[in-house]
């Protein structure tokens, strides 16, 4: 017995370096504040006013490690789920954020499972209010958040240039018998990053595998291109998005491809140390004509501001109006990405409308947040 816990003993001594090489991170957001909702529209929608989690920045838990494997080579995860702030259950469903694996090197970046599209974290970069909250642009442009079962590669950093390359055969979880109905998707998104200045392209394209039987072959859903660049002058920080979505005739029942045009151009104003001024304009439009009434178009103003208690804990306030035109009503754009609402995350607590959630257009919300 005793020779057995000296054994133990030396081996724990002889493998304590290389746990020493690991490292593992707990992290995420606690977020609750005061919230109204209201709506313009016809529906018999009522106003909205409560007590929400996950309004400037959802409610979530993550770990993330690396270890080093020698030679420059680390292994490296990032496990995170969503977690609720008002209800009896805490943990909702963790596949629904990013989960991953991968490798990291003199190479580039290496990495296998569910994570975030470069199309949403450029996006992210350069919206005032981080696509989080009543004053995301998200609440108007159609933009891909997350991707399953994606393989992504970066490049090394060369002067500030960096490429993204990105494939999967089964984006949205509906991978079948033999590939039918399989969701491809494959991105290209070059960088560059320069002192305070970032600009960024992406292009993406999604196709479905259809059942033989129905619609052989593939079927292209739809090809998106975007822009983005920001500037940082230290006072005032600027940010633009650009871009176009173009859905297959077909798909949604139309006989032309629908093109959608949508942007968001923005500013963050740093008035102290301790204090930030957001604001910003988004709008999309369709050139498909909606019946007689001509073509569908949204946009929304949003400002809002925030007081940093401390590093990691601040004070908030949003506000958003948004403006549809008569073509938008009863409609939603052909790739059904958004709701067109603000403050999607919680409008959802509101009644069903034809299918979709409560949209409302116009949002308040004042509260706090914690990063940990």
């Amino acid at each position: 017995m005793q020779k057995k816990l000296i054994a133990l003993a030396i081996a724990g001594l002889m493998s304590a370096p290389v746990f020493a090489q690991s490292s593992v991170v707990l992290y995420g957001s606690i977020d609750y504040g005061y919230t109204s909702l209201g709506s313009n529209d016809d529906k018999g929608i009522k106003n909205r006013h409560g007590i929400d989690s996950s309004i400037s920045k959802t409610n979530r838990i993550g770990f993330k490690g690396t270890e080093d494997l020698g030679n420059g080579l680390k292994a490296m995860f990032v496990l995170e789920s969503n977690l609720n702030g008002e209800t009896d259950s805490m943990w909702q469903n963790a596949r629904s954020r990013q989960s991953y694996g991968g490798f990291a090197g003199s190479f580039g970046t290496l990495t296998f499972g569910r994570q975030y599209t470069p199309q949403h974290s450029f996006a992210s970069a350069v919206d005032p209010f981080g696509k989080n909250g009543f004053g995301s642009s998200g609440n108007v442009l159609m933009q891909d958040r997350r991707l399953d079962n994606l393989i992504v590669y970066v490049t090394p950093d060369f002067g500030g240039f960096k490429t993204l390359v990105g494939y999967t055969l089964d984006g949205y979880g509906n991978e079948a018998i033999e590939n039918n109905g399989d969701t491809r998707v494959w991105t290209i998104a070059p960088s560059f990053t320069w002192n305070n200045l970032f600009v960024a392209a992406n292009y993406h394209a999604v196709r479905i595998n259809r059942d033989h039987g129905t619609n052989a072959g593939s079927l292209r859903v739809f090809d998106a291109y975007d822009l983005h660049a920001s500037y940082d002058f230290g006072v005032v920080k600027l940010g633009s998005s650009i871009g176009r979505r173009t859905t297959e005739k077909g798909f949604v029942g139309t006989d032309k491809d629908v093109k959608l045009t949508q942007w968001m151009i923005g500013a963050t104003f740093r008035i102290t140390p301790h204090d930030s001024v957001m604001a910003s304009y988004s709008r999309a439009s369709e050139n498909r004509v909606n019946g007689r009434d001509g073509r569908p178009r949204i946009g929304q103003w949003a400002i809002g501001y925030e007081h940093a208690l401390s590093k990691r804990t601040v004070l908030y306030s949003q506000l958003a109006l948004q403006s549809h035109n008569a073509p938008y009503k009863d409609y939603n754009f052909a790739s059904y990405a958004t709701d067109g609402a603000v403050g999607s995350v919680t409008s959802t607590n509101g009644p069903d409308v034809d299918g979709y959630p409560a949209q409302y257009r116009r949002g308040f919300a004042a509260g706090f947040r914690h990063d940990f």
